[in-house]
């Protein structure tokens, strides 16, 4: 089976996604090429192993073997979809074809392959911040337990009173 119309959707020049991304990628092709969503837990492999699910995990390997990166995500995802959309066909049955070359499109008209899936990189607190929150911990910590002196004060006056009453009588 020739898949030349595939393989020309892809640009000359793909980037490797990163392991967040790939696993973004895998869910959003689950969901496209099924219409719902994996009931499981999806995590990040690497080395030779492919991009399928075992037991209720799913396995997602950004820099596959096959044919690395992006194409390597599609072309697995694609064949996980086809098999459970027709489990009676085989695996590059020209309808196959047509599943994969709609999952490129997808992945290229939704702009994967410049970034959009790529998380926005957290700001890291400055020492400054990190010893105000320290002091502000520090502070309710006092307040709790000067509450709890009060409080323990009173009890005992209290406590102090009873005995003196008990006494009298």
């Amino acid at each position: 089976m020739a898949y030349e119309h595939v393989n020309d959707q892809w640009p000359d020049e793909l980037p490797t996604p990163t392991g967040d991304e790939a696993i973004a990628a895998c869910k959003r092709l689950y969901r496209f090429g099924l219409k719902k969503s994996w009931r499981g837990k999806w995590k990040l492999t690497s080395g030779r192993r492919y991009t399928w699910p075992r037991g209720s995990t799913f396995y997602v390997n950004p820099n596959g073997e096959h044919f690395g990166g992006w194409r390597d995500l599609v072309h697995f995802m694609s064949h996980y979809c086809f098999s459970q959309l027709m489990p009676h066909r085989r695996p590059h049955d020209s309808r196959h074809e047509y599943l994969e070359r709609e999952m490129v499109r997808y992945v290229i008209e939704q702009g994967w392959l410049e970034g959009k899936l790529r998380r926005k990189a957290k700001a890291e607190p400055t020492i400054d911040e990190i010893n105000a929150a320290k002091l502000a911990h520090i502070e309710a910590a006092i307040r709790r337990w000067e509450m709890k002196a009060k409080r323990a004060a009173t009890a005992l006056r209290k406590l102090q009173k009873k005995k003196a009453r008990m006494n009298r009588a």
